[in-house]
């Protein structure tokens, strides 16, 4: 094949359901690393930010005219797959389609068989999609791909031996291809931090989390792997020159497992660009952070982070494989509400032999603790964590009424805790009237929060949780 190639890439997610839109960051990376190598013509679209049904995404995609399209989604948007994969292959029928992300890195074969995609990508993308294109390019064979699943002549779906070597030295990577969206876009819409209008661009500072949490996927692997300081500082200095932002958001895993790194980091960003506005939606480990890294942080521009606590009894953090120090995560909070640094705080309700004892305990925990806000999320088990296969094997059962179709995180009915059904809804509904109907807490959020004349929109949003409950 001569030519320029077309490669559609999409992020798929219906509107409506899970509402939070964010850049379409693993796609930005692969289409960055394969625009290096090859050349193609490129269009991205995130489905859900453009607010596309999935009959107008096909229209699109077709109308392209790809020679390969990659279609990524989380777990929650996958039922729209098939009707999408289908209508993609009718009227391209010679067209390469590629699925990846989460879900696929979850139900593998399974996923990949419930379409009609001809390719699955487990884990990071770019080196495999890299072999892709070159063999879809070069008319060379996919079988000898290490860990790519693919639908054979037959149909069969199948996975090759051996899996993809992680990517040791991250900044030999381009930066994202940002320049493949249209970035204002996401200022617009409601990102992870629920704070609107925000001029940012959202940041991968490192992958992989050393910690064995048992709801967790593990696509990025166990091995911290950051990118140098330096790299980090031309990509902010990229956002703001480039794009116009004025904020950057970190979506690692745990961006301070790296303390040198992020002393480094901060130091080096105040001498020579200067403090700008920082989220960490999900990139701070609290037991990790303590006076020094939270004044380095704060006075790099934290103004936001989200801690997770999940569970307030040891039992349950052994159990869990977070292991999280629980009287250090309260300190990390009291630290954070010492510099005002806004706290949203992550709980979950219903782990596997969890008793209501231990449920009023992490309930006490995140009340007690100086979180501005938190959410409370019923514990689900989703295909490939380590959480799936405890409940299959202790306690199968409760599995037969899972579903993941379209599903907001605190819709699941899932019930895997030694409690009724009844009972958690109840205690599901006490956690966050205990939590928010507090004098001081609420005095801390009309204080600290980052947007106060957006504040009653922000309110009534977690109002129709408690109320959910109520």
């Amino acid at each position: 094949m001569t030519g320029k190639k077309r490669l559609f890439l999409a992020a798929v997610g219906p509107p409506g359901g899970y509402s939070l839109v964010t850049p379409p960051l693993g796609l930005l990376y692969i289409a960055a690393h394969l625009r290096e190598h090859f050349a193609l013509d490129i269009r991205i679209i995130n489905q859900r930010a453009a607010g596309w049904t999935s009959q107008r995404l096909i229209k699109e995609i077709v109308a392209f005219e790809p020679h390969v399209v990659g279609l990524g989604c989380m777990t929650p948007s996958a039922h729209v797959l098939p009707e999408i994969t289908q209508g993609i292959r009718d009227s391209l029928p010679e067209a390469l389609m590629v699925l990846g992300g989460p879900h696929i890195s979850a139900l593998q074969t399974a996923a990949v068989a419930a379409t009609a995609a001809d390719i699955g990508v487990v884990g990071e993308g770019e080196m495999v999609m890299e072999q892709v294109m070159r063999a879809y390019i070069e008319g060379g064979a996919m079988d000898s791909i290490p860990g790519l699943i693919r639908r054979e002549p037959d149909g069969a779906v199948v996975r090759n031996p051996g899996s993809v070597p992680l990517i040791e030295n991250l900044d030999a990577l381009p930066m994202p291809a940002y320049d493949l969206i249209d970035v204002p876009t996401y200022w617009r819409q409601p990102g992870m931090p629920t704070i609107p209008r925000r001029n940012y661009v959202s940041l991968f500072s490192s992958r992989g989390c050393p910690y064995n949490c048992m709801y967790c996927h593990n696509v990025f692997g166990r091995g911290f792997r950051g990118h140098s300081v330096e790299r980090i500082l031309e990509e902010i200095k990229c956002a703001k020159s480039r794009y116009g932002a004025d904020e950057i958001e970190f979506v690692d895993d745990c961006f301070n497992l790296d303390r040198k790194r992020l002393m480094d980091y901060s130091q080096r960003l105040c001498s020579e660009i200067g403090p700008i506005k920082t989220a960490f939606p999900n990139a701070i480990r609290a037991d990790i952070l303590d006076d020094e890294t939270a004044d380095a942080l704060t006075n790099a521009g934290m103004y936001y982070t989200a801690l997770a606590l999940e569970s307030g009894t040891k039992r349950i953090q052994k159990l869990i494989g977070k292991r999280l120090d629980i009287e250090k995560f309260c300190n990390a909070t009291a630290l954070c509400n010492e510099r005002r640094v806004f706290t949203n705080g992550f709980v979950m309700l219903g782990f596997p032999t969890e008793t209501a004892r231990e449920m009023e305990e992490t309930i006490r925990v995140a009340a007690d603790s100086k979180l501005h806000v938190a959410s409370f999320f019923r514990v689900t088990p989703f295909p490939n964590t380590a959480l799936f296969a405890y409940v299959k094997e202790n306690a199968p059962e409760k599995l037969n009424d899972v579903h993941y179709n379209d599903m907001e995180y605190w819709r699941v009915k899932v019930n895997l805790a030694d409690v009724e059904d009844a009972v958690l809804d109840r205690y599901l509904g006490r956690a966050y009237r205990e939590f928010y109907f507090r004098p001081g807490r609420i005095v801390r959020i009309l204080r600290d929060y980052p947007r106060p004349f957006l504040l009653p929109a922000y309110v009534g949003m977690f109002m129709k949780r408690v109320l959910r409950y109520a």
